[in-house]
């Protein structure tokens, strides 16, 4: 049985990266057939990174603004056995 994977991605104002990397780790999950979660944390509550996510599948929330408060917020959200924290930009 595989073990969930659970992907993190803090964020501040990346609203012009983060559509393209979601579709790009979607394809992945598709193609590998591997379980997983995404979950964006915003940093910037009035900021509009997780107002251009299409994906409906992608869990999101906010955060203080930190890089750790916003894995730590990711990682008591994550239901996977495995985290994978990534940078919006990631490719």
């Amino acid at each position: 049985m595989r073990k969930k994977i659970s992907i993190i991605i803090p964020v501040l104002n990346e609203s012009g990266d983060i559509n393209n990397t979601i579709e790009h780790l979607n394809g992945l999950i598709t193609s590998t057939n591997v379980p997983a979660e995404i979950i964006v944390v915003d940093g910037d509550p009035q900021g509009k990174t997780i107002a251009v996510l299409r994906d409906k599948n992608t869990i999101t929330t906010t955060s203080k603004t930190g890089r750790a408060s916003q894995m730590n917020k990711g990682a008591a959200l994550a239901t996977g056995k495995i985290f994978l924290f990534l940078h919006a930009d990631t490719r």
